[in-house]
């Protein structure tokens, strides 16, 4: 073999340590590390946005609206249903009003609305 074709495979063998160290490292921290810290941080971010609503279900608390995108979160635009916090009075609120909400990830990994206010006329 020459030197070239050497240095290719110990190059390729090097890259396949080097990516199964970063799984195992990545897997790591994904399942085994404690994450409750971040969640915590994560938890008490308030992202704001705008939106339309386009219904209101008081039973379920939770609303359908449809945003415009939220790059904080790298979300797209897009119409979703999203739960309201205890905090949140719905009565203020129908299908058609432009709102502004805060929402918030929570320890479960659900985004719900802590804030609703709606925008005037």
């Amino acid at each position: 073999m020459n030197k070239l074709t050497l240095f290719m495979m110990a190059l390729a063998a090097g890259t396949a340590v080097q990516t199964q160290t970063l799984a195992m490292e990545h897997g790591h921290m994904a399942g085994h590390g404690d994450t409750s810290a971040m969640a915590q941080d994560q938890a008490s971010v308030v992202t704001r946005a705008q939106g339309v609503i386009n219904a209101v279900d008081t039973e379920s608390g939770s609303v359908n609206l449809t945003h415009g995108p939220i790059p904080a979160l790298s979300w797209p635009a897009m119409t979703m249903d999203l739960p309201v916090t205890d905090q949140v009075d719905l009565s203020g609120v129908s299908a058609g009003d432009a709102v502004d909400f805060g929402i918030v990830l929570g320890g479960d990994d659900v985004y719900r609305i802590t804030e609703l206010k709606k925008q005037p006329d």
